[in-house]
Formats: C-alpha cells, structure tokens, sequence
C-alpha cells in the first residue's frame, strides 16, 4: 500500500518517469485492488462523512453521501476499466493486459479521489474559492504522461489525452448524479 501510495503522489509530481516505473513494477492486481484501491475509496468516503461532524448536516445525509462518494469511485473505476479496454482496442488499436488498464484506471482515479478528499477537508476548514473544484483537471497533465505506458500511437496521441480526460471526470461524476437522483433528499 505505502508503495502505490507514493507511485500516486510521484503520479502529481514527475508523471513520466512514474508511469515508467509503473510499467516495470510487477502488478498482483487483486492486492492493488483490495491493498490500495478499495481502501482509499473507504478513506474517501468517511471523509466525506466527517460532513456530519463539521457541517451542519443529519446523520441519515452524512451516511447518504458517504455511500454515493464511495459508489461513484468503486462503480467509476469498472465503468472506466471497461471503457478503457474497449477504447484502447477499438479506438487506439492497441491490446493492453487487463492488469496494465486497471492499474492505469486505479492510479488516475486515486488522484481523483486524492484532490476529493483535498477538497473536502478544506471545505470543513476554510472557505475555500470555487476555482478548488478544477482541481482534478489535473488528470489531464497525468493521462498525457502516460502515452508510454499505455502505448498510444503519436498520431491518435490528442484523441487519448482529451477522450481519457473527459472520461475519468465524466463517469464518476455521472454515477454521482445518477445516485443523487435515485436517493430522494439528498443535495
């Protein structure tokens, strides 16, 4: 865990190299799985409980958008793994390893869920301007890194980094909705 933890932080800093290092790394995808992802959309999600604490919000809501912040990740990341795969066949032309496009969507995603919590504890804390809530355009910057790794044609190379961009920030964020209107009550 404290392995992919630091992969994702050098993920912000030096994207090229990371994704290098990625590509060598040896990838058990049941424990990146179960030892990195899934814990940190836990740590997402009582995140976004601690709303009950500072916020002025009942129970029964801070549980609502703990469980629609955890199901926007855990659903986000197998409707981007899906997406991804058939993407990279169909679009890019390109066959990549199942592990390979779950760690691509695993680490991309963990940013996401990185700039959330970020966002999140700094709303408790501070009045924080609007302009916060850009900051997972970040992704874009990372995606382009990961051309290498993900071995995009240069000619198709915009096509993946704006495809890939809008994707990681749509799909959750569609989740997010869908959820929001299928739970009555919460905002």
């Amino acid at each position: 865990m404290m392995n992919d933890l630091k992969h994702l932080f050098l993920l912000l800093f030096s994207p090229g190299k990371t994704w290098q290092k990625t590509d060598k790394a040896p990838c058990a995808t049941p424990l990146f799985l179960n030892q990195f992802l899934y814990p940190l959309m836990g740590v997402t999600a009582v995140v976004c409980f601690l709303g009950y604490f500072f916020n002025d919000i009942s129970l029964s809501r801070a549980l609502q958008e703990a469980i629609i912040e955890f199901v926007k990740f855990f659903g986000g990341f197998y409707a981007l793994v899906y997406v991804t795969k058939v993407f990279s066949t169909q679009v890019l032309e390109v066959v990549q390893p199942e592990s390979r496009i779950k760690r691509f969507v695993g680490y991309n995603l963990g940013l996401y869920m990185l700039f959330d919590i970020v966002i999140l504890i700094a709303r408790y804390f501070y009045s924080v301007p609007g302009i916060v809530d850009f900051l997972p355009l970040l992704l874009a910057y990372v995606i382009w890194n990961s051309q290498k790794y993900m071995e995009v044609p240069d000619q198709k190379s915009i096509l993946y980094v704006v495809t890939m961009t809008v994707l990681f920030l749509a799909i959750p964020m569609a989740i997010q909705k869908l959820l929001y209107f299928l739970m009555p009550g919460v905002i």
